[in-house]
């Protein structure tokens, strides 16, 4: 093992880059994330990736670089200062961030617990929650991501020390004091001395950071579900070289051990968690072309769809609805709902942008009960073209009944101002929603008594044949995610839906009364 004071007087002494270099770096980052902002508002997305607070730290390092740009370039404190240049964090992060895909945001803190802090100037002890901070979440929120651009000597040094010797105070390496705050290693802003960045305290000083943020990340993901499973932690550094030194391989060990992945440099990206040996949420090819990269970094809302869809009864009349398919004047004797629908569909058109593209090429069933509430709904208050299409959606009465679905498909083309694509499979087979508690989690007797009979059969049904449910009805979705998640055992998996972002109601529904 090699000296770790003789590590440090090497690192003092590798040159620091000019804060003309580390300013056009810099630039260039931001106008790439200036562009990623900008595909985002073209393709309606701004609102799925929060980038802002990600975005301000890369300006904030930008001005602290200008200013230095002005500075003696042979002062130590400029030399100190460009060498703890928060830029090469930043831009590991963006980095990391261009390879993902499904990305969803930046630098964020998730909490797991609280703990009695030191007293203040003898003051009550006060209570803080433990956290830990992700750089990137991305892959839909399944993949918590952690840059880190230690090096192997710092990383060897750090162990070397740990449980024995604190770091020097006067240290040019990461958890030096500066004015009063610590310089964080990773690049996030800096912080005053003393505070505990991940909730940590006292215990598990003997070990290295890096070990201690991969014990803390997995403590905070294990408060967090997302589809019923707890996120996969992802450590990237990009300085580390496996199977070169055997101390370090054995702190890359340790983190493994606590369940995440790591991925050194010039390596192939660790398997997906949830695939089988392939990787889709993490990739080392960065395309030249920045909107194919940008494309992929989008959240793919149709990932998780199963071959076969079960169709619940909100989507059911959505698909029917005039409002589905025709401009119509939001008329004040109409519900202030229908109205707000109608203003919805004029910016989102929502069986062209949403609903076709999630069941094209799918198999359609719903179950009896969804079918019968869909009739008794459009027999009460459905227009004649509602009917119509009802009639054509289940391949029943008069319009419907026996003919294919090339002909199906033409007769509900001719009530929409939409095309129908060629491989919506019509008609929608409705079955009998029998389902068996045996093949369920034991989880499933406690969501069957928060359900409706109708709510039962269109989710179980889904639930036991292993069909993905597509519903508008998130407060039900929200529900069965709650019981499984509370009250089930760990690794219980509930029913997979896919919420519908808005409704559709019939036009006749809740008309106002004069």
């Amino acid at each position: 093992m090699t000296d770790p004071a003789a590590d440090d007087e090497v690192e003092t002494q590798i040159p620091a880059i000019s804060a003309d270099t580390l300013l056009t770096k810099c630039h260039e980052l931001l106008d790439e994330l200036e562009q990623f902002q900008a595909f985002l508002v073209q393709e309606k997305k701004e609102h799925t990736v929060q980038l802002r607070q990600f975005r301000n730290s890369v300006i904030s390092e930008l001005k602290s670089l200008e200013k230095l740009a002005q500075a003696d370039p042979t002062a130590e404190r400029t030399i100190h200062t460009l060498r703890s240049s928060n830029l090469p964090f930043y831009s590991a992060v963006w980095t990391a961030a261009k390879s993902c895909r499904g990305l969803v945001l930046f630098n964020k803190r998730f909490y797991w617990d609280t703990f009695v802090g030191r007293p203040v100037n003898g003051g009550p002890k006060p209570r803080r929650k433990r956290s830990a901070l992700v750089d990137i979440v991305a892959k839909d929120g399944e993949v918590w991501i952690k840059v880190s651009t230690i090096t192997e000597s710092r990383l060897l040094f750090e162990k070397a020390k740990a449980g024995w010797e604190e770091l020097d105070s006067d240290s040019d390496t990461e958890g030096e004091e500066k004015d009063g705050r610590r310089i964080v290693a990773e690049g996030a802003d800096p912080v005053p001395i003393g505070d505990d960045d991940y909730g940590s305290e006292d215990e598990d000083d003997d070990r290295v950071e890096l070990l201690k943020i991969a014990e803390d990340l997995n403590r905070a993901a294990k408060k967090v579900y997302i589809r019923y499973r707890h996120p996969q932690i992802l450590f990237i550094l990009p300085k580390i070289t496996e199977g070169h030194n055997s101390a370090v391989d054995a702190i890359l060990t340790e983190i493994r051990s606590t369940g995440a992945r790591v991925q050194c440099t010039s390596e192939t990206p660790p398997p997906d968690p949830s695939s089988n040996g392939t990787s889709d949420d993490h990739n080392t090819e960065t395309p030249t072309d920045l909107n194919t990269t940008f494309s992929r970094l989008l959240i793919d809302p149709l990932v998780h769809l199963t071959p076969t869809l079960s169709i619940d009864c909100t989507i059911l009349l959505a698909l029917v609805s005039d409002l589905s398919h025709s401009t119509l004047e939001p008329l004040p004797t109409l519900h202030r709902a229908i109205r707000r629908q109608i203003d919805l569909e004029a910016n989102e058109k929502l069986l062209p942008s949403s609903l076709y593209p999630a069941m094209v090429g799918r198999d359609l069933v719903c179950t009896s009960l969804a079918a019968k509430r869909m009739r008794e709904i459009v027999e009460q208050i459905g227009t004649p073209s509602e009917r119509l299409r009802t009639e054509l959606l289940l391949g029943e009465g008069e319009a419907g009944s026996g003919k294919a679905p090339t002909k199906l498909r033409a007769a509900f083309a001719e009530t929409s101002e939409y095309a129908v694509p060629g491989d919506w499979r019509l008609p929608i087979r409705v079955e009998d929603g029998a389902y068996d508690l045996s093949a369920l989690p034991a989880v499933a007797v406690r969501v069957e008594e928060e359900l409706t009979d109708i709510n039962r059969s269109v989710f179980f049904y889904g639930w036991t044949r292993g069909y993905t449910t597509v519903s508008s009805n998130r407060t039900v979705a929200k529900l069965i995610e709650g019981v499984v998640e509370n009250e089930g055992e760990e690794g219980d998996v509930g029913p997979m839906v896919w919420l519908c972002a808005t409704a559709r109601s019939l036009v006749g529904k809740e008309k106002r009364r004069h």
